[in-house]
């Protein structure tokens, strides 16, 4: 074995020995940064409202007397991009039941999520605006409304809720996260599984994605009751192999990272071993995965599913001409929302406590640089299946 292929070894062995942390929110708790900077999220609701509210024309509804309606929201983040839906959901079961019905609405995500915000969101502390500047209101207006809220803090990957207990549930765009990281790229060029072409590779992830699917779905199938559903909207790699950030528009996302991450390391920022550090605790299921995936779950039956593609919000107001920013003034606007779910991964590659602040700030001033450049080749379209399930028995 030759000097450098041992030095490979050794490197690649105290990559992939570091303890991984898994995704965490950016900003301080009540700061709700996450609705602020998302825009394209609300986008992405609003495709999948129509599928939510259909679930309730076939949901077994309660009487007002008889029991509380539950909703589960899953993976809520900061609970501001799914409280325009929340709003329909709670005005749809009541003009189909009645204005007295009790409604629990429950909020999952993890036990470090920022739940300060998720309640001063909800109810009503913090004003939410959505993507087209319209205040949303709060289905929790005072005491006597009978919305009842509550969070838990247990993984979607794991059974949160009682057996038997929720009426509709719906996750967007967080179960695309791992319950445990291979950290299979670490030491390589690549960042993503969306982005690996060999199979050898990503084998980790596929793997560990598929365990993490069944774990998920076997959970909701216990926690439904009979006849009740969940829509899911998931990250996918469509037909088309189009995946997050990457369609026939403009330039790979997840190349534009690269790019800005490398200048990190020709300005000496960070060395070899950080340079490559970089592995995303994420996979994006196939049509096919998560269709077969969830039928192989006995008792879940699945009604619909559909590949759909969110265009980015920020790039589309940027080609269509209505923009009054300089492309400055625009990058600054539209890199927040790619930083919010990935500057933790990009932080863990980084060894030294002290410094990871400020070299995250450089990787970002260089990303909006390269935004600026040329605006129009960049955005972070959304690819999604948006998935509807049911309990049957």
């Amino acid at each position: 074995m030759s000097i450098l292929e041992s030095k490979s070894k050794t490197m690649l062995k105290n990559l992939t020995s570091k303890k991984v942390k898994l995704h965490t929110h950016l900003g301080k708790d009540g700061e709700g940064l996450y609705t602020a900077s998302t825009k394209g999220c609300f986008d992405v609701i609003d495709e999948a409202t129509p599928l939510v509210l259909d679930c309730l024309n076939h949901i077994s509804l309660p009487n007002e007397s008889e029991r509380a309606f539950v909703i589960a929201d899953y993976g809520t983040a900061d609970a501001g991009t799914s409280l325009g839906l929340m709003n329909l959901i709670v005005n749809k079961v009541r003009e189909k039941v009645g204005k007295n019905l009790e409604i629990s609405i429950q909020y999952e995500d993890q036990k470090d999520n920022e739940w300060k915000s998720v309640f001063n969101h909800v109810l009503g502390f913090k004003q939410v605006t959505n993507a087209y500047g319209e205040i949303l209101k709060t289905p929790r207006t005072n005491d006597e409304s009978k919305i009842f809220v509550n969070a838990c803090g247990v993984s979607f990957h794991k059974q949160a809720y009682p057996s038997n207990s929720v009426d509709l549930g719906f996750s967007f765009t967080a179960m695309h996260w791992l319950s445990q990281s291979p950290s299979s790229f670490k030491g390589t060029e690549i960042m993503h599984a969306s982005g690996c072409n060999d199979l050898n590779i990503c084998k980790g992830e596929k793997k560990q994605a598929a365990m993490d699917w069944n774990s998920i779905i076997k959970s909701r199938c216990k926690e439904l009751r009979v006849g009740g559903r969940m829509v899911i909207v998931n990250f996918c790699i469509s037909k088309e192999g189009y995946y997050l950030g990457n369609t026939e528009i403009g330039v790979n996302m997840w190349d534009s990272f690269v790019i800005c991450w490398n200048k990190l390391a020709e300005e000496g920022l960070i060395d070899e071993e950080e340079r490559l550090g970089v592995s995303f605790p994420s996979y994006y299921r196939s049509y096919q995965e998560s269709v077969e995936g969830a039928e192989a779950i006995d008792g879940i039956k699945v009604i619909d599913c559909i590949e759909k593609i969110v265009r980015c919000p920020y790039r589309e107001e940027w080609t269509s001409g209505k923009s009054n920013k300089t492309p400055l003034e625009h990058a600054e606007w539209y890199v927040p929302t790619t930083r919010t779910w990935s500057e933790s991964t990009f932080k863990q590659a980084l060894k030294n406590d002290k410094d990871k602040g400020k070299i995250m700030e450089k990787f970002w001033k260089h990303y909006v640089d390269l935004v600026a450049a040329e605006p129009e080749k960049h955005g972070m379209d959304y690819v999604h299946t948006y998935l509807v399930i049911e309990k049957t028995h």
